[in-house]
């Protein structure tokens, strides 16, 4: 239990005080809670020495309805303070671990599958909220409770509380046992539970694809698999835990019994009064219900407990290192020196990459699949940090400057546009938060994408879908311009943005793009050769190294692979079908 609270303790920080509170007034409801259980084993004493008279009768009613008044005032302050803060601190942590995700660089998210951190953000803060309002509270209110009691057994006959003592400390030790068993296997649920996520995600996403193949249902055997593997797990899981629960409950059930025979020996010995023996059964029914109720707590706390661990183990995972926080450029110039880079250790996919993009220059990226195109832009955004070398802007490694700085800067469009499930406006004011409807506009126009917006029915509150879903390919790539526009960053990044359009919308983009690049550092990878014969220089990659480097004329004089791969083009278009 010590060691569950560490955890709480490093998973909230600053914050552990404000869970200090409901324990503390968990604790008071347990004295006054003893107190009402006190009045009513006097009660019983009174009446079996038919003593009990109607002022007794008034006084216990006053004490017990003041107690209830009490107990029901602090019981509604601490459900409403647990609740309160509880959500207040999930909903931090949430946003906490939000921001630290988006430090991380995209290796993390190779190594962990979409499973797991939708699990984390999700299951694990929702269990750990749990623990916060609920179980932690209860468990102190149960041990306080029992102490309480034992504290007045002991002030009765120190024999009886000895016996109580042993068969609680006797049964412990199970529970203790089941605590680590919880821990130990709900990690193996919790990979379950992952598996299961991630598949169904897949399967969502995938669903065409697996309706043409006839892979929807049981037919789709990894989501099967996953299922039946969650089913075994939840099973055995239980199974095993409830081995110790049960034990553990079975042990402490005997406490009323045992007290019943124990306390009859001692009152014929004259050991225990009339009042004591009542006393004492009572207790003993007050103390196996709270053991009974610690029985099914502690291992879920400890099962839960991994949630903790899981958000731990994410927020140790290290973000990307920066010196400077701000960092504002105008003409941009990116340069690539000596450059080795690798997705994973000791196998570099970038080899001695060495090139300069200019401000206001257009720097063109080709080659086979496979060269290292993407890599580049990727490590221009820094969602991945280099191996050796340096890439700077205007002198300043772009190592030493914080993502989100970095990316003030930088506007990217991808072949794979994603939008949000939310309106056109609101997607395309990603790229400026604050932004009027009539910069959007005028953003839009200039990405050759207001007309069509305006034919919908709710215009630019059309709500989109999930991933852009309700729209054409091209009207995504025209909105991602318009979201570029609208930022107005000094370096423009175009990945391959219209080789999978057709020749209507392509004309429409590369309008939108000539408005984007302007006075812009741009770098863009395409095939297309009314792209790419424009651009200031075209660097030529295979297999992670520069094989050629020049603009248009120069390279095709020097009679290179891309030479070749334009008298490709050329002859393809004179092509009839």
């Amino acid at each position: 239990m010590l060691e569950l609270i560490k955890k709480i303790h490093k998973v909230i920080g600053r914050r552990y005080k404000s869970i200090v509170t409901p324990i503390i007034l968990s604790c008071v409801d347990s004295i006054l809670h003893m107190m009402m259980f006190w009045i009513m084993v006097q009660c019983i004493i009174e009446l079996s020495q038919n003593t009990f008279t109607p002022v007794l009768l008034f006084r216990f009613a006053i004490i017990l309805i003041v107690v209830f008044i009490v107990r029901s005032v602090i019981s509604s302050i601490n459900y409403t303070h647990t609740q309160y803060r509880g959500a207040e601190i999930t909903k931090d942590l949430r946003l906490t671990i939000g921001n630290h995700i988006r430090s991380l660089n995209l290796g993390y998210f190779e190594k962990n599958n979409i499973g797991n951190m939708t699990s984390i953000l999700s299951t694990d803060i929702t269990d750990f909220e749990h623990i916060l309002t609920h179980s932690l509270t209860t468990f102190f209110k149960i041990i306080f409770v029992t102490i309480i009691a034992l504290f007045f057994t002991f002030s009765i006959s120190w024999k009886y509380a000895i016996i109580l003592m042993a068969i609680i400390l006797l049964a412990l030790p199970l529970i203790g046992q089941g605590g680590k068993v919880a821990n130990k296997y709900s990690g193996k649920s919790r990979m379950a539970i992952n598996q299961v996520i991630s598949s169904i995600i897949e399967y969502i996403n995938g669903i065409k694809t697996f309706k043409l193949y006839n892979l929807t249902g049981d037919k789709f055997q990894k989501l099967d698999r996953s299922f039946i593997n969650l089913k075994r797990q939840s099973i055995l899981t239980e199974f095993i835990i409830a081995i110790f629960v049960i034990v553990f409950s079975t042990i402490t059930s005997l406490i009323v019994p045992i007290s019943l025979v124990i306390g009859t020996i001692m009152f014929q010995r004259g050991e225990l009064t009339s009042e004591y023996f009542i006393t004492i059964i009572m207790i003993s029914i007050s103390v196996s219900t709270m053991m009974t109720s610690l029985g099914s707590l502690y291992p879920e706390m400890s099962y839960m407990g991994r949630a903790a661990d899981n958000i731990i183990a994410l927020m140790r995972e290290k973000p990307l290192p920066y010196t400077i926080d701000e960092a504002e450029f105008d003409k941009c110039n990116i340069v690539f020196e000596k450059v080795n880079f690798g997705y994973t250790k000791n196998i570099d996919i970038l080899h001695n990459i060495n090139f300069i993009a200019k401000s206001n220059q257009t720097t063109a990226l080709i080659g086979p699949s496979g060269g290292g195109k993407t890599t580049i832009i990727s490590l221009i955004g820094r969602f991945w940090d280099i191996g050796s070398g340096n890439i700077k802007i205007n002198d300043r490694n772009i190592n030493e400057i914080a993502s989100d700085a970095l990316t003030k800067n930088i506007s990217i469009v991808f072949q794979d546009v994603y939008l949000f499930n939310d309106t056109i406006a609101n997607n395309i004011k990603i790229g400026k938060p604050n932004a009027t409807i009539a910069e959007i506009e005028k953003a839009c126009k200039a990405a050759r994408c207001h007309d069509f917006i305006i034919e919908l029915e709710n215009g630019y509150d059309t709500i989109v879908g999930e991933g852009g879903s309700t729209i054409s390919g091209g009207e995504k790539q025209r909105i991602s311009i318009a979201r570029a526009l609208i930022k107005d960053a000094p370096i423009i990044l175009l990945d391959e943005t219209t080789s999978n359009l057709d020749v209507d919308n392509e004309l429409e983009i590369n309008k939108a793009l000539d408005t984007l690049i302007k006075n812009k550092t741009v770098i863009v990878i395409s095939h297309r050769l009314n792209t790419i014969k424009n651009a200031n220089n075209i660097i030529v990659l295979d297999k992670g190294c520069i094989k050629e480097q020049g603009n248009h004329k120069e390279l095709l004089k020097s009679g290179g692979w891309y030479a070749k791969m334009i008298e490709e083009q050329e002859k393809a278009q004179n092509w009839i079908i």
